[in-house]
């Protein structure tokens, strides 16, 4: 009895042992033509978590960073503007002015190269003072640039920093000069006259440009000046630099025509992620 138990276990055993050896065992896949599969991305390539997962192909880089680009041709226009803040000043009783015209070129929409002529005098006798200053009319001219911020958007408006550089040569006189004696009890009358100076200057701009009609254009900025060399008479110092006005802080207000030499954009550049074929981010491969 006992041997026949022994006999049963001893098939059993041999059996299922025939059908462990006799198992399939699923082959690796290795067939080189089947498209690669995507690989979920949860952090770019320096580490940093991403807003949402990404789907990318295994052969591309994480997300790379997207460098500005003009959409706007080199040369896209040309504009002059006329200067006339001061004269609107002169109506509320300012003593000065400057009058400038402005010739500039737009590349890309986005750096504007400019120059600025200009005439400015002066003409102040304060009331609760003992002079009167006369700056003579005199030449001035400023080289400088503006950057667009706006460079993608309309070019029919810009929000712009900038940058002068200007130079004045001129001449003034300080006439009626009274100085008062109390202990003599008199008063002596004096002029100081055919007073030269020059003076090169740097100014820092902010302003905004908005169209008004067809090519015709409004500007308004302010600026913030800054004296870098100037060469003075040894009895006076001028009240007035044509240009750069009586202190750090000036205004221009202009009416600007521009001529255009193109009208279109470029074509919108493609912009790319990484490398390799096209995809679609975060969603399946385009075949």
């Amino acid at each position: 009895m006992k041997t026949r138990f022994y006999i049963l276990i001893i098939f059993l055993t041999v059996g299922a042992l025939c059908a462990l050896a006799q198992k399939k065992i699923t082959p690796v896949d290795n067939d080189p033509n089947k498209p690669a599969q995507p690989t979920l991305h949860y952090y770019d390539q320096h580490g940093n978590p991403l807003d949402e997962p990404v789907l990318f192909m295994a052969e591309l880089d994480t997300v790379v960073s997207v460098r500005p680009r003009p959409v706007y041709p080199l040369l896209y226009s040309a504009s002059v503007g006329f200067n006339f803040f001061d004269g609107l000043m002169s109506l509320f009783g300012q003593s000065h002015s400057s009058y400038d015209l402005q010739a500039s070129l737009s590349l890309h929409n986005w750096f504007e190269p400019l120059i600025e002529l200009g005439l400015g005098f002066a003409d102040n006798k304060p009331v609760d003072k003992n002079f009167h200053y006369q700056g003579k009319p005199s030449f001035y001219g400023k080289l400088g640039m503006n950057y667009n911020f706006m460079y993608k958007s309309n070019p029919d408006y810009q929000v712009y920093l900038g940058l002068r550089f200007g130079f004045s040569s001129f001449k003034y006189d300080i006439n009626d000069v009274t100085i008062n004696s109390n202990y003599w009890g008199q008063s002596n009358h004096f002029s100081i006259t055919d007073q030269r100076a020059s003076v090169f200057y740097g100014q820092a701009v902010a302003g905004i440009k908005v169209k008004i009609w067809k090519w015709f254009s409004l500007g308004w900025n302010i600026r913030y000046g800054f004296k870098m060399k100037q060469s003075l008479p040894q009895n006076s110092r001028p009240w007035f630099v044509p240009g750069y006005g009586t202190g750090a802080l000036s205004a221009g207000f202009s009416l600007i025509y521009t001529l255009p030499i193109h009208t279109q954009k470029l074509e919108e550049p493609i912009e790319e992620i990484g490398h390799g074929d096209p995809y679609v981010s975060g969603g399946i491969p385009e075949p």
